[in-house]
Order: C-alpha cells, then structure tokens, then sequence
C-alpha cells in the first residue's frame, strides 16, 4: 500500500512538472523532483501509453551526434474541463482543454433560484457539449457562485443575490455527471483562472477585483455588485468562514448596496460622466487601500468595469500613489491588468480551478495514469 501512494504521489508531481513546464526534459523532471532518473522513466513511459503526455525533439543533438533532446508535452486534448457561473439572472458556461482553450461557449438569462438550479446546471452542460467534432473526456467541472461559498464543503454558505443558503452542490453534480465538481465564490474563481492560466509566471500577492453593473427596468433593482479575491504568498485567501473579499464601501452607513452611489445613477453611467468619475473615484481609494497595506504586486480587474479601463487606470494610479506614504520609495508599486476573458473570466476561471485540483489530486492523477 505505502509504495502505490508513493508511486501515486510521484505521478502527479511528474505530470503537474510536465504541465507546468511544457517541453521539459526527463532529465529536468528528476532534477527539479529530485527523484531517480529510473522513476521518472517509468512514470514518463506509462504516460506516454495513456496518451496523457507526448514526446517532441526540439534542438540540435548533441556534439557527437545521436538523437535531438527530446521534450515533454501535456496532451490538451486528453480531457476537457467544464467552467461555469451562476448568477440570479444570467449563466455563463465554458468547455475548455488542458491548455485553457476554449472549446465551446454559452450565455443566457435566466431567473435562477434554489428549485430550478440544477436543472439549469443540466441545461448548460448540454448546449456546452453540442459539438459537430468529437469532444475529449469530460474530467470535471467548475462552479463560481456569487456569495460566501464553504468549498470544502461544496455547499453555498450564503448567498444574498441568489437568495440560498446552505445548499449543498457539489456532490449533487457528481452524482449527475459521475465525475469530480469543485465550488468557490465568482472572485476566488476568477483568481483560479489567473493563477492555473498564468502558471509559468510568478505570482505570489494579488488581488482580482470583479465588478458588474446590473441595469434593470426598475430602478431599485440597479447595482453594483463587487467581489475580492486575494492571493497572499501564492495561497487564496479565503478567511475561516469564507467570506474574505466581501466588500461594502465605508461611505455607507447601512443598508444593501456596496457604493454609495444611488441607483438612479447606475445605469446613466455610460452617458453620465460625472456620476462615472464619481464611482471610479470610490473604487480606487478602497482598492488603494487594499493594494498598499497588503503590499500586493498586481490587481487584476474583471468584469463590466473592463469597458472602463482607459478612464480606470489614471485613477486607480493616482490613488495608489496618494494613499502610499513612502513616494521617494518603491516608485512601482503594483501592475495593474484587466481581464482578458472578458464577461467569461468567473466560468474561465472556475474552469482553472477544477484543472488545478485535477493536477493536485492523487486520486484524479488516476484518470492519467492507471
């Protein structure tokens, strides 16, 4: 028993090596696992025959010939992976490879609640899967949830927008589907899609800031819905009881909303300019704040405020420069970025997290591998 968990342990960390680092050598892998070049052959070998890695020679041979060294490459087509999220009026869906390219996508509104959610949930995976070319195994599926989210336990904690509280998820879907689910709130997911699609990079301190306007033909029904993910030393951060990266203005004294801007304001935003600059100015003060004290290296931004960015960022610059009291001292000090997935970065994202919990999994590693 002690020598398959062994042996278990080491695939994964050979595969997630390879993953991490497409075109990596064996030499590489047993170097940087500090495992025998013998292990690493025999896992690499059995790989190669589920057709999970591939081999490709790049480069020149060596001084006295023989054969180009030869890389190690994840197979992206081996599996896909579902990405989604569930918000009271609308569902986003992406199918994605191992490389993080989406295969298929969907939108729609909807009036989601606590009855109909997994009928939705069903609806998405069909029109995720309508495909004129065969589609790769489907290995798992990601949810980003608006809400405080309890993922080890794959429930909704509590969710204001969708009106649920302790709703159990994730092992529902798996008995539906028959293959791993993993839940986390929309801003963690968004996170995921950062940290898992940027994985050759370094990043240990940032925050991924989600911003969505909701325009209703009520007035009342207008707003801004915020969420924070934070990652510190290269760890999401989601405090004891989930909830970290709630967000509520200090303007406010009570209330519902999370900016103090009135609702009446929200939707003339696009063609009111003041009541625009009035709101980015508020946004930047907070994310200043976060930004500085927690001595982030990056904020990410994602949602409808992407639209915003050329007016965002001198704002949100200034504002980080205003609130950081050492000026004659690190002059940069946080890269600002913008989602490039657009309205799909939480599915995009929740999709990364259900990818990274594949390669972290001993028990998922065996899809791979036996």
């Amino acid at each position: 028993m002690a020598i398959k968990v062994t042996k278990m342990i080491n695939t994964s960390n050979v595969l997630k090596t390879i993953w991490m680092n497409n075109g990596i050598s064996r030499i590489e892998i047993a170097r940087k696992l500090k495992l025998d070049k013998s292990t690493v052959t025999v896992i690499v070998t059995n790989l190669l025959e589920k057709k999970s890695v591939f081999e490709v020679e790049e480069g020149e041979a060596g001084p006295k010939g023989g054969r180009k060294p030869v890389k190690l490459m994840i197979n992206k087509s081996y599996g896909c992976i579902a990405g989604i999220e569930i918000h009271p009026d609308f569902y986003m869906g992406v199918l994605v490879n191992l490389e993080g390219e989406i295969i298929s996508s969907v939108y729609r509104k909807s009036l989601i609640t606590r009855e109909n959610f997994f009928s939705y949930i069903d609806d998405i995976m069909a029109e995720l899967q309508i495909s004129d070319k065969p589609l790769p195994p489907l290995l798992g599926i990601g949810l980003g949830i608006t809400g405080i989210v309890n993922y080890q336990k794959g429930c909704i904690a509590y969710s204001i927008p969708l009106g649920i509280d302790n709703f159990p998820v994730t092992d529902t879907i798996e008995k539906r589907f028959g293959i791993p689910c993993i839940i986390d709130n929309d801003a963690n997911a968004c996170c995921w899609g950062e940290i898992v699609f940027h994985r050759t990079s370094s990043l240990k301190n940032f925050m991924f800031t989600l911003i969505e306007f909701h325009n209703a033909t009520s007035e009342e029904q207008n707003y801004i819905g915020l969420g924070i993910g934070f990652v510190l030393n290269g760890k999401l951060h989601r405090g004891e009881d989930f909830s970290a990266g709630e967000f509520r203005s200090i303007n406010l004294d009570e209330g519902s909303r999370q900016f103090s801007i009135e609702n009446k304001r929200i939707i003339r935003m696009e063609h009111d300019r003041d009541a625009l600059m009035e709101f980015l100015d508020e946004l930047s003060r907070h994310m200043a704040f976060l930004i500085n004290t927690l001595n982030l290296d990056h904020i990410f931004l994602g949602g409808d405020i992407v639209k915003y960015k050329e007016e965002l960022t001198p704002v949100l610059e200034e504002a980080i420069s205003k609130n950081w009291a050492y000026r004659k001292i690190f002059k940069d000090r946080c890269t600002i970025h913008y989602s490039t997935h657009g309205k799909f970065a939480v599915a995009y994202g929740a999709a990364g997290m259900m990818i990274n919990k594949i390669f972290m999994s001993k028990e998922l590693i065996q899809k791979f591998y036996t």
